[in-house]
């Protein structure tokens, strides 16, 4: 495999995040303490409610839904704060849409799915991250 990562440079880091529940606020926190260097340019759930809070606490553009979120966002990277069960599907749709991915623990909830995660990112060019 060829990797061809193109290093950001002259730039923030454009970041959206996705799952708006408990976990997400660490990430803003994160976010927020490396604001110099990186825009949380958008932000996804489900839940109107955590949505709109999101938004309003961030200044992150909304969306209900994750798949107009990384088509519209022009971010570079998704962050994965949503149930375990739903990142590998998440990761795949991520790297087909040329994102890197930032994802919560677990990562997978069954080897296969980690190993297709893999697979994704790979065959994408992108980088996969699990914090």
């Amino acid at each position: 495999m060829i990797n061809n990562f193109q290093t950001i440079t002259g730039r923030k880091i454009k970041m959206c995040l996705v799952g708006c529940g408990r976990i997400s606020g660490k990430h803003f926190e994160a976010l927020e303490k490396h604001k110099d260097n990186i825009d949380l340019v958008a932000v996804c759930d489900v839940n109107p409610e955590r949505l709109e809070a999101a938004a309003s606490q961030t200044g992150a553009k909304p969306f209900k839904s994750y798949t107009d979120m990384l088509a519209e966002s022009g971010a570079d990277m998704v962050i994965l704060a949503t149930p375990s069960g739903l990142h590998a599907k998440q990761t795949i749709l991520a790297a087909d849409a040329g994102l890197h991915v930032m994802t919560e623990k677990p990562m997978a909830t069954r080897w296969q799915d980690g190993i297709a995660m893999v697979d994704a990112c790979d065959r994408a060019d992108v980088r996969l991250f699990v914090v």
